[in-house]
């Protein structure tokens, strides 16, 4: 199971002048659920839904016409399709204040290769991370949305990131295969934060959080068979927490040069 990612690249037109809308990520979120309206993933509760996707590209004010790009990534294929032929015969798609019209899309598949292969892997969008309460110097005073931190050290940035990777490892991937909390060896065995910034973002309907995220780059070369299974998983489902509100996603660089 498994050779490589899924995602699709959809095509799209803006539909007036807008300014950039960084708080875009709710109302993707509801247009894709409503692709999935009345399909058997309709699945909406505590179960992790295996899509995520990215910020419409590249960042920039837009004036009416412009052309943009959007990217689903999901786990499971049929789940992409139904996305999929939605946005395609239903193109309106507002994300945030910005309106577009979805004008056409293409499949691709950025897998990290076979078992030898070296890359980078970039986080497009910010990571939602929290600290686990056990890491904290007075854990009975915190909760489970203690966003991460420098100061927090690494350690629970990647327990964190392995342990939500587990959870769709567990719903999306064989039982006889080992998740990323399951092996000994670390998901990423580098890394290098780019920045880290606050953002307002819609949680739910009525519910706006101010929440702190953080950009990476993750060098990596895959080890073995199941290590690469952990890292396509990552750019099917996302890193971190809140990754159906489009947090976390990944991609592969093309150029590794620099």
């Amino acid at each position: 199971m498994d050779c490589g990612t899924m995602r699709v690249l959809f095509d799209l037109q803006a539909k007036m002048d807008a300014s950039y809308d960084s708080e875009y990520h709710g109302r993707l979120r509801a247009r894709i659920w409503d692709a999935l309206k009345d399909t058997k993933y309709d699945e909406h509760g505590d179960e992790t839904p295996g899509f995520t996707f990215s910020n419409p590209f590249p960042w920039g004010d837009l004036s009416e016409n412009d052309e943009r790009q959007f990217i689903v990534a999901s786990s499971r294929e049929e789940q992409l399709a139904h996305i999929t032929a939605d946005l395609l015969s239903n193109p309106e798609m507002h994300a945030g204040s910005m309106p577009f019209a979805v004008k056409d899309a293409q499949p691709l598949d950025p897998g990290v290769g076979p078992p030898g292969t070296e890359g980078i892997l970039e986080t497009a969008t910010g990571v939602y991370s929290v600290t686990p309460p056990k890491y904290l110097d007075n854990p009975e005073k915190h909760d489970h949305e203690t966003f991460w931190r420098p100061e927090h050290g690494m350690e629970p940035f990647f327990d964190h990131v392995e342990t939500q990777l587990q959870r769709n490892h567990d719903r999306f991937m064989p039982d006889s295969d080992p998740g990323p909390k399951e092996v000994d060896t670390p998901l990423f065995e580098s890394y290098e934060m780019l920045k880290k910034y606050w953002l307002d973002v819609q949680i739910s309907s009525g519910t706006e959080w101010t929440v702190l995220v953080s950009k990476w780059k993750f060098p990596y070369r895959v080890r073995d068979d199941h290590h690469r299974r952990h890292l396509n998983l990552a750019l099917d489902v996302g890193i971190g927490r809140r990754t159906p509100l489009g947090f976390g996603f990944l991609n592969k660089r093309t150029n590794t040069d620099d």
